[in-house]
């Protein structure tokens, strides 16, 4: 009788499901999503306004218990990477290095302006079909704002600017002259929306207005997808300009200029 060799070796795990964690902490309310493979599973927002630093971690936390997962299930971070909240963009740069480093997860970082638009997409399709632009805003301030421009499209939307920071009577001037509408939203208009109105701009919904995780999400998802994936040992975050605390430190470095 020939024995024959039995194998007894425990055969390969499965594929681990691509679970993925989306932050938003770039506005004044912050949130969080998680997701399997292509499908949101859950999400939450942060329980006030700049809570980001002492509730994110328990937030992510919740919502892996609540879906019977752990950090080290975490296979992709999706956050913002600015323009916004200089804190709040630093909160979201930081987490993703360290989930990186410390578990070995992949980071996609998406520009806020991005994923604010997409927050428009559905409403969009669903209102006004005059609109043919959306233009998400941000407060730079000083009177500036951080603005982009998106046409809309047979299948979504497209980028037709880069990040502007620009004055809103520059904006209205330079942008806001065809006969097609703009759709604005974004919590640069919480104070000022008095300065955008326009006959050729339309406000869209307070819901819209807040950055949120799921957008997030929705922007990053299909770059890593593709494997457009960011180092975390260069990741930084997207300052259009300086925080107002260097400008101000550096004023007062400043040495008076003597006759």
């Amino acid at each position: 009788m020939t024995n024959r060799a039995i194998n007894t070796d425990s055969p390969d795990d499965p594929p681990r499901p691509n679970i993925s964690i989306a932050i938003e902490t770039s506005g004044r309310t912050g949130s969080v999503a998680i997701a399997r493979e292509d499908a949101i599973l859950d999400h939450t927002t942060l329980s006030g306004f700049q809570k980001h630093s002492s509730e994110l971690l328990p937030a992510i936390q919740s919502l892996l218990s609540r879906h019977e997962l752990s950090t080290k299930d975490i296979q992709h971070i999706y956050l913002p990477k600015g323009p916004g909240s200089f804190t709040g963009i630093r909160i979201a740069v930081t987490f993703a290095k360290m989930a990186a480093f410390a578990m070995g997860a992949k980071i996609v970082a998406v520009n806020t302006l991005d994923a604010l638009a997409h927050n428009a997409r559905y409403y969009m399709d669903t209102t006004d079909s005059a609109i043919q632009r959306i233009a998400p805003i941000l407060d730079a301030k000083k009177g500036y704002f951080y603005i982009a421009i998106f046409n809309k499209t047979s299948n979504g939307i497209r980028r037709i600017t880069e990040d502007l920071m620009i004055t809103p009577a520059a904006f209205l001037s330079d942008y806001c002259q065809n006969q097609s509408k703009t759709a604005l939203l974004g919590e640069g208009l919480v104070y000022y929306l008095k300065y955008f109105e326009h006959p050729n701009t339309v406000i869209l919904d307070k819901s819209c207005w807040p950055a949120n995780a799921v957008s997030v999400w929705h922007v990053a998802r299909p770059r890593a997808k593709q494997g457009q994936f960011d180092d975390p040992n260069t990741l930084v975050p997207l300052y259009i300009r300086r925080p107002e605390a260097e400008e101000n430190w550096e004023k007062t470095r400043q040495i008076p200029q003597t006759r």
